[in-house]
């Protein structure tokens, strides 16, 4: 029985090493995180979603940011690891298709759908990797909101000093009219608390990269700080 077994073991490498020969592309790791793989095939969707969002080519980007964009995706997934999707409303039809329409409007070829079309089609995109990509997009952030708003508190001395040493001087400076500190308030502490997250975000993540089992294979300098 032993013999049998080994016996069909090796016929079942040789077959998988024939697929190999014969051209069967098989998408590579690229980085494992606490033991969830990261695909060639996610790194490149995700560049070609950025070529498209900044009006690029895909060709136009450097190796570092195409490293940053690898991180990315590793930073996502330590952050799918941490936080309950239970935690916030995830993205809606409707989120999606308004978010679809500010990409449209900040390219030339966005006006109309033949163009649009060709953009995703230069870009090796499908509506569905669009929409998949924006859902995530949008679901991180609110995923994001919930972890770190309710602890967030933004005083009014922080809302005045904003006031008095930034937006003040910028209205000054091209000549447009001041606006009352009572009219502008609720959008200075929205401000401030996203500076507030980013900041904490940052903070955070370097803590889970240092914490977490992060490799990055042929080349142990992408995965930052958590690699090993």
């Amino acid at each position: 029985m032993r013999k049998r077994l080994h016996l069909g073991l090796v016929l079942a490498l040789l077959a998988w090493g024939a697929i190999l020969h014969a051209g069967e592309v098989v998408d590579r790791i690229v980085a494992t995180v606490n033991g969830h793989i990261v695909v060639q095939s996610d790194w490149d969707q995700a560049l070609s979603y950025q070529a498209l969002v900044d009006n690029r080519s895909v060709d136009q980007f450097s190796l570092a940011e195409r490293k940053a964009t690898l991180n990315r995706l590793i930073d996502q997934e330590l952050i799918r690891q941490q936080i309950n999707a239970s935690e916030f409303s995830p993205a809606s039809t409707e989120d999606i298709d308004k978010r679809i329409q500010e990409i449209r409007k900040q390219r030339p070829d966005g006006a109309s759908d033949d163009g649009w079309k060709a953009a995703l089609d230069r870009n090796h995109l499908t509506t569905a990797d669009l929409r998949f990509h924006i859902a995530n997009e949008i679901n991180e952030m609110r995923a994001l909101d919930a972890h770190f708003r309710p602890g967030l508190q933004i005083d009014p001395h922080s809302v005045e000093t904003y006031y008095q040493e930034k937006l003040l001087p910028e209205l000054r400076a091209t000549g447009a009219k001041e606006i009352p500190l009572a009219d502008v308030a609720p959008q200075i502490r929205e401000l401030l608390a996203q500076q507030k997250i980013n900041d904490l975000l940052i903070a955070w993540l370097k803590t889970l990269r240092a914490e977490s089992n992060i490799r990055t294979p042929g080349d142990p300098t992408t995965g930052g700080g958590g690699a090993r």
